[in-house]
């Protein structure tokens, strides 16, 4: 979708709901994110970096830019593997940032430990995590492990190490060796000890044992009690971590893709909330990722003239969502994970950047969004019209109303039972609202709207 139909569908869409004018879409909602606090822990928003792409600064590029991430409402900077990186057999002319050749150090292309630690503590004090990205499922080839320790490693067909998953830029680790596990931990304890991180997204984390997060949890926690994202969707896993992927729902999306029949896309929403699995626990949702922007296209390929409706609903439907480096402004470029690949900053696409200004500020401040045990009921609500998905999340007195249409034609749509009570609150125009049965409510093509009481 090109930006001219972009900006013409937003402002149909804005006009719709008696919204703002035209200036009112490039300018941050009224109270700046930075000045917002998340009603609770289970209200934040997670931002992942990709460092090699974000800045040819490193460290100190991502530092220089807090400030507008805390404006756009990020909580949590999730930093994409910062080690040195496997030349052996490595992929493409920069190798993967998942190939990791010393687990206790820092790429020199993205700068010193100094420039690190500087990065977390300015993080820190503008209220902001910075997680960092854990790969223990397997090292580079030219680790010195390999030499110094070949036990550390998994045989496979007479051959010691071997390239899981035909990643042959890596070689698998041996999680039945304590001797392995004792170290791993000690590389994890060193950076919460010495740089004060705030939590790990553990790479292929449901490809090693469960016990071995535990031991790693347990005695990390001793010294900092930190946040744990499994990169994966095994809710077995969730005994040990607080968060995981939400993937299989992503893929309903990805199958959803830029169509316009919501019926399993209802479904895929209501059995990710009904999984009794994550009760207590909580997700992360998304509708793209560096695997997903590297190795199936970007959110645009992907969804196609959904991409805004769908944004809406993964800051709404469940959870923590994620915000991809570039995503927020709009960018249709995929990013390689071997070459350079360079976030393209400009232009930015003002209608995607204050809606993930607003969105953000409705996921921090509405209760009825919070993840985990104080996760907000959902109500999916009929209407009249096919292909359009209304639906509520509701906690205590606080609602939040998401209307999305996904028909390639504007409707006008009643409601097919309940009618929504109360005056709401439109977060794109601050106008209030009150809903009727024979009052008609329009949707523009793709359109979009999301009310709170």
């Amino acid at each position: 979708m090109n930006n001219i139909k972009i900006w013409v569908l937003a402002f149909l869409l804005i006009f719709s709901f008696g919204s703002c004018n035209d200036d009112d879409a490039q300018v941050t909602p009224e109270i700046p994110n930075s000045q917002i606090s998340p009603v609770s822990a289970h209200n934040k928003v997670i931002y992942e970096v990709n460092v090699r792409n974000y800045s040819s600064q490193g460290f100190n590029g991502v530092k220089n830019d807090l400030q507008r991430l805390k404006d756009l409402g990020v909580d949590i900077i999730w930093l994409m593997p910062i080690h040195p990186i496997g030349v052996e057999k490595r992929s493409g002319s920069l190798g993967s940032p998942y190939s990791i050749k010393d687990y206790k150090a820092v790429n020199p292309e993205f700068g010193t430990d100094q420039d690190f630690k500087n990065l977390i503590e300015a993080a820190h004090s503008m209220n902001m995590e910075v997680w960092m990205d854990w790969v223990a499922n397997h090292t580079a080839w030219d680790h010195p492990w390999v030499s110094q320790h070949l036990d550390y490693y998994s045989s496979l067909n007479g051959q010691q190490p071997y390239s899981p998953n035909g990643w042959n830029d890596v070689a698998q680790l041996n999680f039945n060796n304590q001797n392995l596990r004792a170290a791993m931990i000690d590389a994890m304890k060193y950076w919460v000890t010495n740089f004060n991180i705030d939590g790990y997204r553990c790479d292929a984390a449901t490809f090693i044992p469960k016990d071995f997060w535990q031991q790693a949890r347990t005695q990390v926690d001793a010294i900092k009690k930190i946040a744990w994202l499994c990169e994966g969707d095994n809710p077995d896993y969730m005994s040990v971590f607080d968060y995981d992927y939400a993937w299989g729902f992503n893929t309903e999306l990805n199958n959803f893709g830029s169509g316009t029949n919501t019926s399993n896309l209802v479904t895929a929403c209501k059995n990710l909330f009904d999984n009794p699995a994550y009760k207590n626990k909580g997700r992360m949702v998304y509708v793209t990722n560096h695997d997903l922007n590297a190795h199936e296209g970007t959110e645009f390929t992907r969804y196609g003239a959904n991409v805004l409706p769908l944004t809406v609903l993964s800051f709404t439907i469940y959870d923590m969502p994620l915000i991809y480096n570039g995503q927020e402004i709009g960018m249709n470029k995929a990013m390689s994970l071997f070459e350079p690949s360079p976030v393209q900053w400009n232009p930015t696409n003002k209608i995607y950047l204050d809606l993930f200004q607003r969105l953000t500020k409705l996921k921090r401040t509405q209760p009825a969004l919070e993840d985990g045990a104080n996760r907000g009921a959902l109500k999916v609500i009929p209407t009249n019209k096919e292909n359009v998905f209304v639906y509520s999340r509701k906690r205590g007195d606080n609602e939040v109303l998401v209307m999305l249409n996904f028909n390639n034609v504007a409707v006008n749509f009643k409601w097919n039972g309940d009618v929504p009570s109360g005056s709401f609150k439109n977060i794109m125009t601050n106008e209030q609202k009150s809903f009727s049965a024979n009052e008609g409510n329009v949707l523009m093509e793709k359109g979009y709207a999301v009310f709170t009481k």
